[in-house]
């Protein structure tokens, strides 16, 4: 992505970033395109650590319980590696094993292409 982009996306300015590029000092690895155009590389490093938890209730008067869902299932989650199989056993009862699985893979791969934000 382009290092303004980047600079805006990760709460820094586009004059710093470009400052910190010319001193060599940037967080991420960058390189200047032929046009002038400096390309911050951020492959996976954008997604890396992040974690999707996923929660529902079947109605408004259970907003407290989302809440306590969403808590209990974050806590079990941290340090959890494979969270297609988080999301799968979660959403099971709710689409079957399959149908979860299915689901699971396409949040997995939205998140991992920068789908979420």
């Amino acid at each position: 992505m382009k290092l303004a982009e980047w600079a805006r996306r990760n709460g820094v300015q586009p004059q710093t970033a470009y400052r910190w590029f010319r001193e060599g000092t940037m967080p991420v690895p960058a390189r200047p395109l032929p046009s002038g155009t400096i390309m911050v590389d951020v492959a996976g490093g954008d997604t890396q650590g992040q974690v999707v938890v996923y929660a529902r209730v079947s109605s408004v008067d259970q907003r407290a319980d989302l809440d306590r869902q969403v808590a209990r299932v974050t806590a079990w989650a941290t340090g959890v590696r494979d969270v297609t199989e988080i999301l799968t056993s979660l959403c099971s009862r709710l689409y079957g094993r399959r149908g979860a699985a299915n689901r699971a893979s396409r949040a997995v791969a939205a998140a991992t292409a920068g789908g979420l934000r």
